[in-house]
């Protein structure tokens, strides 16, 4: 069935103003919107850059109160440098110290029973001194030399007194020099021992390690306290 045909009865200006009418309105929304938009771009920018202003006035403020606690330490700090000046000065100081007491209680050990020293005699280097190397080939390296005399109440037997000293620690070489028999029967030996770096005691530098250790637990404390 054909629709009947519909007629306008407006006239063609009322249409026309329709239509501007309509895109009008849309122009008004899409400039509402807009508006919107940058509103809330401004309130957004606004909002993150009062947050970020807080954030580092918070980071100043926190900053601020460790620098205060760090001064009320001051004193704990300075004495820790001081224990990690003293342990650098003692490690230095003591890194040529050779026990004499000890290694020459180890050489008297070593020698025959019956035999003792009665002079003993030692060269070694200084914390700003080398000592002076050997230009012989094959001789090791040194950092000292001893040189003592034993007493022996028989013949020495002087290969097996030299093959004693190897044990000894930074032994190097022995050179036996001359057998002296004296008027009551007894017979002297000198004998010349060069030794090396493992002859040290290194007693200096463990009390470093342990005043360094000291001063690191004093470190420790001072942050944790800080932190809190």
């Amino acid at each position: 069935m054909a629709l009947a045909p519909r007629v306008s009865l407006m006239p063609p200006e009322l249409g026309e103003r329709n239509r501007q009418l309509g895109v009008q309105r849309g122009l008004r929304l899409t400039m509402f919107a807009v508006a919107m938009l940058v509103i809330v771009g401004i309130g957004a920018t606004w909002y993150y850059s009062i947050s970020a202003s807080l954030a580092a006035a918070a980071e100043t403020s926190r900053t601020a109160a460790l620098q205060a606690q760090k001064a009320e330490y001051q004193e704990v700090q300075d004495a820790m440098s001081d224990v990690a000046i003293g342990a650098a000065a003692i490690q230095v100081g003591g890194s040529t110290e050779i026990d004499l007491l000890d290694y020459l209680g180890k050489v008297q050990a070593s020698l025959p029973e019956g035999v003792r020293l009665d002079v003993f005699k030692i060269e070694s280097s200084s914390i700003l001194t080398a000592y002076p190397q050997s230009n012989v080939p094959l001789e090791g390296p040194r950092i000292g030399t001893l040189t003592f005399t034993a007493v022996s109440p028989g013949l020495p037997e002087v290969p097996a007194w030299l093959d004693r000293l190897t044990d000894l620690p930074g032994y190097v070489d022995a050179v036996p020099g001359s057998v002296v028999r004296l008027d009551d029967g007894t017979y002297t030996v000198d004998i010349t021992m060069h030794i090396n770096a493992d002859a040290y005691s290194n007693r200096m530098k463990k009390e470093a390690a342990r005043a360094d250790q000291i001063g690191k637990s004093a470190s420790s404390s001072d942050d944790e306290e800080t932190d809190k």
